[in-house]
């Protein structure tokens, strides 16, 4: 998981041009900050049905699924079916410009619990040469969006 971790980590850094987190320089304590960080942190793989390969514990809490169920969903599971083209065409967009900014979103949480995700950062990870997305937010609210 720290190998996850460093790649969402430095492909911020380059993306963005500033840390995600203070880094202590090394990985499994860098991986334990950023499980604890405040903001949601989720990324999927660069496969053609893209499936979580980090969730943090922000991320479990407003999903409302335990972190090894998380990882591993297919990450168009996150958006509502209503939604999901439209977030398909945003992921699109992110991985041409290789990051998006101030992105909000509709999403669903496993017990059906809907809440709009707002002023998010998708970048994009590079995974020993494979590559992935990974967002941050900070801000959502509970209900579908209007």
């Amino acid at each position: 998981m720290s190998d996850i971790v460093q790649a969402i980590l430095d492909s911020y850094r380059r993306r963005v041009g500033s840390e995600l987190i203070p880094r202590s320089g090394d990985a499994r304590a860098d991986a334990g900050l950023l499980d604890q960080f405040e903001g949601v942190v989720l990324s999927h793989d660069g496969g053609d049905d893209p499936v979580f390969v980090y969730a943090n514990a922000a991320a479990a809490s407003l999903w409302r699924m335990p972190i090894d169920e998380l990882i591993g969903m297919p990450s168009r599971l996150s958006a509502p079916p209503e939604h999901r083209q439209s977030r398909a065409s945003m992921l699109a967009d992110a991985a041409t410009s290789g990051l998006l900014t101030d992105y909000s979103g509709e999403r669903i949480a496993r017990d059906g619990t809907r809440f709009v995700i707002s002023g998010a950062t998708l970048w994009t990870v590079d995974y020993a040469g494979r590559p992935g997305q990974a967002v941050v937010f900070w801000e959502w609210t509970s209900g579908p969006a209007n």
